[in-house]
């Protein structure tokens, strides 16, 4: 299959722009020839001059939360992020039984490919449900036909046996993954622990002899709030940063902190949408990137679209500067070369770039550039135009996820009624 008559941002070494190219997609899923020319012949797709880019990527999610659109909390809203874990998230993930997760992330990933996310690494939680819980999740992304990086959140917070369910999940998952052979490549799996603060001594020393074997990172939130302020050293003291590690949010991280995660090449997931709705504050994404710190991006389940992620990040770190003339560089690099770096770096899986060898994970947008675009202005382009565009198609691994904005591997009215019933009995339970 070749696309043709398409407006390609390569995002390759060159950053390279084609005002009207050609990308082959390959019968193994890859991208081979990449050019200039307009292709002709059977299995060529005009793209009518729609604009060709590399599908977008989210690196911390959480697909269990989504069958909590609209819920109501009883009693006073909550002040606080302990509050909000309290009254909301926890009680919520012990809900959910084995279709609840299987539905929620369906529900989610069709509005992840909506938005022209391919790719997602999820962080997931549900005590009442956890044997199994990461199959269901899975069996959501082959349905869909997205990536996916899977991990359950190992806590404390739920008495010592639960946790031992959580590092056993964990195992399971990983050793199957890692023993299947390479097939679509659509999932792989990370060792997931919820955050220093729910976790005992006992229990990370734990994870980390177990995952001695398994050489899997951890998923971790670090120092989201006040309440895990300090989580950077106890992490580092028990083994758990490296430069498989992914650490969600890094907010309230010290100076020396800064250092331990720059020195242990730790990924550093920074989520503005979510921080902001919480109250936490924001990471210091000028700061982290300036000493050497990895940083991509994430909606930490606050929102499928990475695109605005982008933005907002863009202009809190305005914000946070006092300083219009700062974010630019870091902001585009965290959405748009950083989350491809550690999604190779977690899996060896290479995409986020139009480029022969990469993988097919491409969307097509309703954007016709209205001024003159090149490698030297896209950032006005992605920020003023692009990201406010529609997503056309989405194909991932090669294959068509998204069609003239409908997706084509599930029934979306099905799921959507579906998971509306699975969602009143999950609000009666809570």
């Amino acid at each position: 299959m070749t696309i043709t008559n398409a407006r390609i941002l390569t995002f390759d070494s060159d950053n390279r722009v084609l005002d009207s190219g050609s990308v082959e997609i390959r019968p193994d899923g890859s991208i081979g020839d990449v050019n200039s020319a307009r292709a002709r012949g059977k299995n060529v797709i005009d793209a009518k001059g729609k604009l060709l880019m590399p599908a977008l990527i989210n690196c911390h999610t959480h697909l269990y939360s989504t069958l909590a659109r609209g819920i109501s909390l009883p009693g006073r809203a909550p002040k606080n992020f302990p509050e909000i874990l309290n009254k909301l998230w926890w009680r919520l993930d012990r809900a959910l039984n084995e279709e609840d997760v299987y539905y929620s992330a369906l529900v989610g990933l069709i509005d992840a490919a909506k938005c022209g996310v391919g790719t997602l690494v999820d962080h997931h939680s549900s005590p009442n449900a956890c044997a199994g819980s990461l199959d269901r999740i899975e069996q959501a992304f082959r349905d869909v036909g997205l990536r996916g990086i899977l991990c359950y959140e190992t806590s404390d917070r739920n008495g010592p046996m639960q946790a031992l369910e959580g590092i056993r999940e964990n195992i399971r998952f990983i050793d199957r993954a890692q023993r299947a052979p390479r097939g679509d490549g659509l999932v792989a799996a990370t060792f997931g622990l919820h955050a220093s603060f729910t976790l005992t001594d006992e229990t990370l020393r734990r994870a980390v002899e177990v995952n001695q074997s398994l050489r899997a990172g951890f998923h971790i939130h670090v120092a989201e709030d006040g309440c895990d302020a300090g989580a950077v050293k106890r992490l580092r003291d028990l083994g758990v940063l490296d430069e498989q590690c992914l650490a969600a949010h890094c907010v309230h991280v010290t100076a020396a902190d800064i250092g331990t995660l720059a020195r242990r090449r730790v990924n550093v997931v920074h989520n503005p949408q979510s921080n902001c709705n919480n109250a936490v504050g924001a990471a210091r994404l000028l700061e982290l990137v300036r000493r050497g710190v990895l940083v991509g991006l994430g909606s930490d389940g606050y929102s499928p679209r990475m695109f605005e992620e982008f933005k907002t990040a863009f202009h809190l770190q305005k914000l946070l500067a006092g300083d219009p003339r700062v974010a630019y560089g870091e902001a585009y690099a965290a959405a748009f070369l950083n989350n491809r770096t550690i999604v190779k770096k977690l899996w060896g899986m290479e995409i986020g770039r139009i480029e022969k060898g990469a993988q097919a994970d491409l969307i097509l947008v309703d954007y016709y550039p209205p001024t003159p675009l090149d490698s030297g202005n896209l950032f006005g382009h992605i920020l003023f135009g692009i990201a406010n565009a529609p997503v056309d198609s989405l194909i991932v691994n090669g294959c068509c996820v998204l069609r003239d904005k409908q997706c084509v591997t599930v029934d979306e009215r099905r799921v959507a009624e579906k998971a509306a019933g699975r969602a009143r009995a999950l609000w009666e339970r809570f």
